[in-house]
C-alpha cells in the first residue's frame, strides 16, 4: 500500500525560479504518494501532480488582511493543507483556531493534515505524551468527521531548525505507539510522522504498520535524498 509523503518546504526557496527547479527535480513516478507544500505565493506556479498548502484561514472571504482562504486554495487545485503546525501554534494559533481551520478545509473538500505534538518534551514518557495529544485532538477534532482527517504526529522537541541531520528525531517505536493511540481513539484517516525525517531514519518510520507516511521538512529541499525517501 502506498504511503503518504508530504513535503513541507516552509519558507523556502526565496525565489520562484528555484521553487520550480526544485519541484521539477522530484520524481512524479514515486513508489509512494507525494504532496508538495511550497510557500503559498508559489502555489499557482508549481507544476506537480499533487500540491498542498502549508496553512489556511477559517473563512472563505472577508476582511482578513494577509490570510489565504481554503476556497482560494481549492481554486488553485490544492488537495491538502497543513493545519496546526507547531510553527503556527508557536505564534498564536490556538486549538480552537485549528478546529475552525480543519472544518473550513473539509467544507471546501481539502484534506486537512492536522499537526499535533506541540508542547511535548523529550523527557516525557509515552503516557505523558498521549495526555498532550489528547488535550489537542479533543478540541481540534470537535464536531469533525475524523475519518476525513490526516493527523501528523510531530514531537516539537525533535523538529529541526534547518538541517534534519543535526537534530534527533523520535524513535520509530515511539512514533508507532502514538499512531496506534491516535487511530484507536479518534478513528482518523491516516497518521503520519514528521520532525527531523531524513534519509537515515525514514525507512524505519515507514516500516511501522500504523505509520501511514511522513511529513519531511528540511530533507524535502534536498532532492537527491528526498527522491530516495519517496521510493522506500
Amino acid at each position: 500500500m502506498k504511503k503518504l509523503i508530504i513535503a513541507n518546504w516552509k519558507l523556502n526557496p526565496t525565489n520562484l525560479k528555484d521553487a520550480q527547479k526544485l519541484a521539477a527535480s522530484i520524481s512524479v513516478k514515486a513508489k509512494n504518494k507525494v504532496i508538495l507544500c511550497p510557500p503559498t505565493i508559489y502555489l499557482a506556479s508549481i507544476n506537480f501532480p499533487n500540491i498542498g498548502a502549508q496553512d489556511c484561514f477559517w473563512a472563505d472571504k472577508g476582511t482578513y488582511t494577509g490570510q489565504t482562504s481554503p476556497a482560494q486554495l481549492k481554486d488553485l487545485g490544492v488537495e491538502y493543507s497543513l493545519v496546526g503546525h507547531s510553527e503556527r501554534r508557536e505564534v498564536g494559533d490556538t486549538d480552537e483556531m485549528v478546529n475552525l481551520k480543519v472544518k473550513a478545509c473539509l467544507a471546501n473538500k481539502i484534506t486537512p493534515v492536522l499537526c499535533v505534538g506541540f508542547g511535548t518534551k523529550v523527557e516525557q514518557d509515552d503516557l505523558e505524551v498521549t495526555d498532550v495529544l489528547k488535550s489537542q485532538l479533543d478540541i481540534n477534532l470537535a464536531g469533525v468527521d475524523a475519518s476525513k482527517v490526516v493527523v501528523a504526529y510531530e514531537p516539537v522537541w525533535a523538529i529541526s531548525k534547518g538541517n534534519p541531520y543535526m537534530t534527533r528525531a523520535a524513535d520509530a517505536e515511539h512514533a508507532e505507539k502514538m499512531a496506534i493511540f491516535i487511530k484507536n481513539k479518534y478513528k482518523v484517516s491516516k497518521v503520519i510522522y514528521g520532525a527531523s525525517v531524513n534519509l537515515n531514519n525514514a525507512k524505519g518510520f515507514l516500516s511501522q504498520p500504523n505509520i501511514d507516511g511522513l511529513l519531511p521538512g528540511g530533507v524535502s529541499l534536498i532532492s537527491k535524498d528526498f527522491n530516495q525517501i519517496i521510493n522506500f
